[in-house]
């Protein structure tokens, strides 16, 4: 979903959802669950938290304000800034969502097909994490459905480094909404997707980068950017997942 520079992504399945991050703001984010959510359908059975960086979680403690969250996955890491300690006050308030540390070998079974599995981190992240460290912590999902794969890299930096056995995938979202330091030939060469997704908006660090988008040119990737197309929705069946 385009909610400017940051990350909130939702996987849908009749009743079912599941949303990874949710942006900055929480305005934003509830208007576009409004849009691919059914208005009487009040529950998101699953959040993934990548990692505790305000421009994935912002919007999160108003989405718990508004919905009821079954679950929360997160890499275990935290850090002291307020966008963290509204959303820890969400999550324990009485009633609250309940959250486990994921890492690799957790994985979801869709009802009507569909699997979904945590690729990184290896085990819980300790502690607490800060600047570029986050980053670092990122959770990493793998989601298969029929013949289409997706994986979906958070803010890693280096990911051939962290990822160094990941298999082929059709659709990549790019990490670090196209940082240069992250989308590496090394990795293209190792996943090589057909397509990538970069969810930007409007920032001061120069996302996409003029490299990223090269290397994803010169691998033959075509990009979709919701800065320039809003939110990027694929429509799956069991042979094929469509750009729409």
């Amino acid at each position: 979903m385009d909610v400017g520079e940051g990350d909130a992504i939702l996987i849908s399945q009749g009743s079912k959802q599941v949303l990874i991050d949710g942006g900055r703001n929480g305005k934003t984010l509830l208007s576009k669950i409004g849009r691919h959510v059914p208005f009487w359908d009040r529950t998101i059975e699953l959040v993934i938290v990548t990692h505790p960086d305000a421009d994935h979680i912002g919007g999160l403690p108003d989405l718990m304000s508004a919905y009821a969250v079954g679950y929360m996955l997160s890499s275990g890491a935290t850090n002291d800034t307020d966008e963290y300690q509204l959303l820890s006050q969400a999550v324990n308030r009485p009633g609250g969502t309940e959250e486990e540390a994921a890492f690799r070998g957790t994985s979801i079974e869709f009802p009507d097909g569909g699997v979904f599995s945590i690729e990184y981190p290896l085990t819980p992240v300790p502690g607490n994490i800060q600047d570029t460290g986050t980053n670092a912590s990122s959770i990493v999902t793998r989601f298969v459905y029929g013949q289409t794969s997706f994986l979906f890299t958070g803010d890693l930096p280096r990911e051939e480094a962290f990822l160094p056995d990941e298999e082929p995938v059709t659709i990549l979202k790019t990490a670090h909404h196209g940082s240069k330091y992250s989308t590496s030939d090394r990795f293209l060469e190792h996943v090589s997707p057909r397509e990538a997704v970069i969810s930007v908006g409007k920032n001061m660090y120069g996302h996409p980068s003029r490299e990223t988008l090269e290397r994803l040119s010169s691998h033959g990737v075509t990009v979709h950017r919701t800065d320039e197309e809003g939110d990027i929705v694929y429509v799956c069946d069991a042979d094929a997942c469509k750009y729409e």
